[in-house]
């Protein structure tokens, strides 16, 4: 009797990993579908609003109407700096929300040795949802991080 409650046990795991692995195929081919992901704003990140451009912040949408802010710095990030990206939704249930590429699906800040983040990405078929993109460039000369840039796109659908 035992032996038939494991072999019955070890079945039904067997039929819960078939079906784990059907349902992933679908949730990729959703991801796939949302394709031509494009730049609908940018600016460049200048310090104290001056040139050169040190990067540039985007706000990007995709054909699925997910959006999200990227920022990428010109060249990899020094020791003792890092740069972040921060998209900010207006309007809807979330109106006020800003997320940053360390929130939960995002892909960190930039730090040591990177040049590009992105925050999660945000889903609004709503024509009244509107969205700017912020860019900020942090370094830390010893007393803690201290915001040496910043600059934002319009805001935008």
């Amino acid at each position: 009797m035992k032996t038939l409650g494991i072999l019955l046990s070890t079945a039904g795991l067997a039929g819960a990993g078939v079906f784990a692995l059907s349902a992933a195929p679908a949730a990729a081919a959703t991801a796939a579908n949302c394709s031509g992901a494009k730049s609908i704003a940018s600016a460049p990140m200048l310090r104290d609003h001056r040139p050169p451009s040190w990067g540039t912040v985007r706000l990007v949408r995709d054909s699925c109407y997910q959006y999200w802010a990227e920022i990428s710095m010109a060249s990899p990030v020094v020791a003792n700096a890092k740069a972040n990206a921060f998209l900010v939704q207006y309007g809807g249930n979330n109106s006020g929300r800003v997320l940053s590429c360390d929130s939960s699906g995002g892909n960190g800040a930039v730090i040591e040795g990177q040049r590009t983040c992105r925050t999660p990405k945000v889903r609004a078929t709503s024509g009244s949802i509107t969205f700017a993109a912020i860019g900020r460039e942090y370094h830390n000369y010893g007393g803690g991080y201290r915001e040496i840039s910043e600059n934002s796109t319009k805001r935008t659908r």
